[in-house]
């Protein structure tokens, strides 16, 4: 029944575990937190696109089902998680930060257009397996999904060391909670 392959696909992921998580619930009103927690939301989906590797000819119909769930994720919350960075944290701090801090900020947004790629490519192959699926598109699948994951969980690492701390130096209460407005603005929150 659709409803037994769709609990099926559901098997494929694992249950949220928080590692470091905060205290308090990371909303909107604490824009560094939340965004450090949406890197958590991202490291499930990366976990779903490996674990699906073993399965994709096997389980194909559940597997792909999986992989949808992922790229809905990254397709609404992981790109607002992207401009919430580039066009609300990244702008605030580029003219207080330090040249080496600099450097680092351009590497991230560099990390964003590099995994961009990737995930773009990656999608391109779930499509075409969806329609034919072969043990070579899954090789390719699965040798896609190592270099994304390896590239987003360095990228994360980075971020989740650098914001709090360049926040903490140069963001005070006002641009914080101008940062927070913004963010609530993308989601069609009011502010």
């Amino acid at each position: 029944s659709r409803r037994g392959n769709r609990n099926a696909a559901l098997s494929l992921e694992k249950p949220m575990i928080q590692i470091n998580a905060p205290q308090e619930p990371a909303t909107l009103d604490k824009p560094v937190d939340h965004l450090n927690a949406c890197h958590r939301r991202i490291e499930q989906r990366l976990d779903t696109l490996e674990r699906v590797i073993p399965h994709l000819c096997s389980r194909t119909e559940e597997s792909l089902a999986a992989v949808h769930g992922v790229f809905h994720f990254l397709d609404s919350n992981g790109l607002l998680h992207t401009e919430d960075e580039e066009q609300s944290l990244f702008p605030r701090l580029l003219d207080k930060i330090n040249p080496a801090d600099r450097a680092r900020i351009d590497a991230l947004e560099e990390y964003h257009d590099r995994s961009h790629a990737l995930y773009q490519h990656l999608k391109s192959i779930h499509y075409t397996f969806c329609s034919r699926p072969c043990p070579e598109l899954a090789a390719e699948y699965q040798e896609t999904v190592e270099k994304l994951t390896a590239l987003y969980r360095s990228h994360i690492e980075r971020e989740d060391a650098l914001f709090p701390k360049l926040a903490a130096l140069y963001l005070d209460d006002v641009q914080l909670r101008v940062i927070s407005d913004e963010m609530k603005r993308r989601r069609g929150q009011a502010c």
